[in-house]
């Protein structure tokens, strides 16, 4: 039998004006990232080393949740709910938007997110709505209001 070591989880905000850390993660384990100094990025670390993060983008009239990743084997244990609720609790003066795809959705909502009637959209994550189904991803828009009460 093996045995597991304790998780030594902490959660915070990003704030290291070098942004290779983030890069690095979201290029070894997902995809290619280019730092973005208008982002807020919130962490959660395992002792030192960091296994989620989640990327906001400050708009003129919300933030844009525009990256969130969690490591493979620290999903379905709670922390990505946890990583999200801590950002936006931090983030209390602007709601924040998101483009979920269909296996996602239940997620964002289960977070405190509701659905955004596209009407309501405008600027550049209009254009990034259309852009993204153009291109055939099923994507949905979805907001969380700075008021929003999240159960769990």
């Amino acid at each position: 039998m093996r045995s597991r070591r304790a998780m030594e989880l902490r959660f915070e905000e990003y704030c290291d004006a070098d942004l290779s850390l983030i890069r690095d993660y979201y290029e070894t384990t997902f995809s290619h990232y280019v730092p973005d100094l208008a982002e807020r990025i919130f962490v959660v670390r395992d002792a030192h080393w960091l296994v989620g993060a989640v990327r906001l983008r400050d708009e003129q009239d919300y933030y844009h949740l525009c990256g969130f990743r969690l490591l493979p084997h620290y999903q379905s244990l709670g922390l990505g709910s946890r990583l999200l609720q801590h950002a936006c609790s931090d983030l209390l003066d602007k709601p924040v938007i998101c483009h979920a795809l269909p296996f996602e959705k239940p997620f964002y909502l289960k977070a405190g997110f509701a659905h955004l009637p596209l009407h309501e959209l405008d600027g550049p994550l209009h254009t990034l709505y259309h852009q993204q189904r153009e291109q055939g991803y099923q994507i949905e828009l979805l907001v969380r209001q700075a008021t929003a009460t999240v159960y769990n």
